[in-house]
C-alpha cells in the first residue's frame, strides 16, 4: 500500500501546476476605478463627472491621515514618485461642491513564497508557514492548495487559508491530520495582491513521516563532587510534545571546547538523565541533545543549543602551599586518548609550576619491596607443588589404563645376563630383592596376584 502510494506521489509531483487543480494563483481582483501603481511612479488621476472638464479650477484633498490638498485647472493631478504611504481615496470638488473620489493603490508584486512543513507531535495537524524577506502589504492574501493522496480513497483536494503573524513574521496554515492516518499530501502556498501573484513549490510529505518534535528543554550539565572524570546531564521533553501517549528516544553528543569531534551516545527511551564517564579533567566540555519518536516515526529534532560543564576539581594545597593546578591531569588524560580527539584543533597548554612531590621514605619502600617479593616466591611454590601432584595423578591413570607389559624384556640380552641363575626358587618370585622381575615401582606397589609377574623359568617352559 505504501509502494502505491509513493508512486502516486512521484507521478503528482510530476506535474509542475498540480497542486494548483482547485484554482489558479492569480491577482487579487481591485474595486472599479481603482488607479493601482508600482512606487516611485508617476500618477495622473483623474476627477470623474463632466462638471470637471474644461479649465475649471478643482480642489483635490486626500482623505488619509496626512492633510495634503492640491488646487488644478483642470480636471487632472499629478502624483510623481508614489509610494505605498500615498494609497487613499483622493477627493475632487468644484468650489464647494464634491465631484468624486479617486482610489490610489501603490503596491508591489509579492515575492516567491518558499514553503515548509513540519508535525511537533502525533498528536496535533501539520503546519506549513512561510517567513517573507520583507513585510507584505495589507493587501496581500496567502492560500494553501493541498491534494490528499490515499490509496483508500482516492485522492481529495482542498484549500486552507493562511493568516500573517505580525509578531513572527510569518504566514502559516494548518493541515488536518487524524492522528493514525498514514496519507500523502501535497500542498502549494499561492500569495497574491493586487499587483500579481507568486505560487510555492510543490512540498510533498507523509503524515507520519513528518513528524519532528522541538529539541529537549533545560540541558542541564553538572560536576559530580569526588568524581573529576564524571559529568551529570539532565534535561526534559520539549513543551510541544506530550508524553502521555508517546514517549521520546534521545540522542546524546559532547566533546572537549577544543575538539572537533564529538562522542555521540544513543540512549534508551524516555531516559532523562545520564552520567558522562570518560571526561577530560579540569577541561570545560560542550553537550547538546536531540529527539525522536520512540519507535523511529518521523525525524530527529534539532540538537538543543550548546551547554558547557566542567568536571569537579579537587582544591588542595602542595607543601608549598600553592594550589594544586589540574591542567596537568587533563592533559594525562588527553594524551590516554590521542586517539579519540585526533583531528582536534590545538590548544596552547600552560602549566603552572609544582614543585615536586616529596620521594617515598625508605622503610617504606622495603616492606613494599619485601612483600612483593614474598608474594611471588609463595605464588612459583604453589605452581611447583600443584605440577608435582598433577604428574603423579596422571602416572597413576596411566597405570590404570596401560596395556600389559610383555613377559620378556625387548631389550637384547647382555652377557652380564648369564650371571644369574636361570631358576629361581617358585616361592621367591615375589621376593623384593629379585632382579629378574619385570619392575613395575615407578608406577606404584604391585598386585600379589597380578598374573603377569613371571620369572625365568616361565621363558623355558612356558604355561
Amino acid at each position: 500500500m505504501l509502494a502505491v502510494g509513493f508512486t502516486l506521489l512521484v507521478a503528482l509531483l510530476a506535474a509542475p501546476a498540480v497542486a494548483l487543480v482547485l484554482g489558479s494563483c492569480r491577482a487579487l481582483e481591485v474595486a472599479n476605478g481603482t488607479v493601482t501603481s508600482l512606487p516611485g511612479a508617476t500618477v495622473t488621476l483623474i476627477c470623474p463627472g463632466k462638471e470637471a472638464a474644461g479649465n475649471v479650477t478643482i480642489h483635490w484633498v486626500y482623505s488619509g491621515s496626512q492633510n495634503r490638498k492640491w488646487t488644478t485647472t483642470g480636471n487632472t493631478l499629478v502624483l510623481r514618485a508614489v509610494q505605498p504611504s500615498d494609497t487613499g481615496d483622493y477627493l475632487c470638488s468644484l468650489g464647494d461642491y464634491l465631484v468624486g473620489t479617486v482610489p490610489l493603490l501603490v503596491d508591489v508584486p509579492p515575492e516567491e513564497p518558499k514553503l515548509s512543513c513540519f508535525r511537533k507531535n502525533p498528536l496535533v495537524n501539520a503546519i506549513c508557514e512561510w517567513h517573507p524577506s520583507s513585510t507584505p502589504s495589507p493587501t496581500t492574501k496567502a492560500v494553501l492548495f493541498a491534494k490528499k493522496v490515499n490509496t483508500t480513497n482516492g485522492k481529495s483536494n482542498f484549500q486552507v487559508p493562511c493568516q500573517y503573524s505580525q509578531q513572527l513574521k510569518s504566514f502559516s496554515c494548518q493541515v488536518e491530520i487524524q492522528e493514525s492516518e498514514k496519507v500523502y499530501h501535497i500542498v502549494s502556498l499561492c500569495v497574491a495582491n493586487s499587483m500579481g501573484s507568486k505560487s510555492s513549490p510543490n512540498v510533498a510529505f507523509q503524515s507520519l513521516k513528518m513528524v519532528q518534535p522541538d529539541p529537549p528543554a533545560n540541558l542541564v550539565v553538572s560536576a559530580i563532587p569526588g568524581r573529576p572524570r564524571w559529568l551529570k546531564v539532565s534535561w526534559q521533553d520539549p513543551e510541544s510534545w506530550d508524553p502521555s501517549y508517546y514517549f521520546l528516544q534521545f540522542e546524546l553528543r559532547y566533546k572537549p571546547v577544543w575538539s572537533k569531534t564529538f562522542t555521540v551516545w544513543l540512549l534508551p527511551v524516555a531516559q532523562y538523565q545520564c552520567v558522562i564517564p570518560d571526561a577530560l579533567r579540569g577541561v570545560k566540555h560542550v553537550v547538546q541533545i536531540r529527539g525522536k519518536e520512540e519507535f523511529d516515526l518521523g525525524q530527529w529534532s534539532e540538537w538543543s543549543p550548546e551547554v558547557t560543564g566542567t568536571p569537579w576539581i579537587e582544591l588542595r594545597t602542595t607543601p608549598a602551599g600553592i594550589l594544586w593546578n589540574p591542567t596537568q591531569d587533563a592533559l594525562e588524560d588527553y594524551d590516554n586518548h590521542g586517539d579519540q580527539y585526533r583531528g582536534s584543533t590545538e590548544v596552547t597548554r600552560v602549566v603552572a609550576p609544582v614543585p615536586e612531590s616529596p620521594s617515598v621514605s625508605l622503610p617504606t619502600f622495603l616492606v613494599a619491596g619485601g612483600s612483593l617479593t614474598f608474594g611471588l616466591l609463595l605464588c612459583v611454590f604453589i605452581i611447583l607443588r600443584l605440577k608435582q601432584k598433577w604428574k603423579l595423578q596422571a602416572g597413576k591413570e596411566s597405570k590404570m589404563t596401560s596395556p600389559p607389559p610383555p613377559p620378556y624384556s625387548l631389550r637384547p640380552l647382555k652377557p652380564t645376563f648369564f650371571l644369574v641363575p636361570l631358576l629361581t626358587p617358585s616361592g621367591s618370585h615375589n621376593s623384593s630383592g629379585s632382579d629378574n622381575t619385570v619392575s613395575h615401582s615407578c608406577l606404584g606397589v604391585r598386585d600379589a596376584l597380578n598374573p603377569y609377574d613371571n620369572s625365568n623359568r616361565d621363558y623355558l617352559s612356558p604355561r
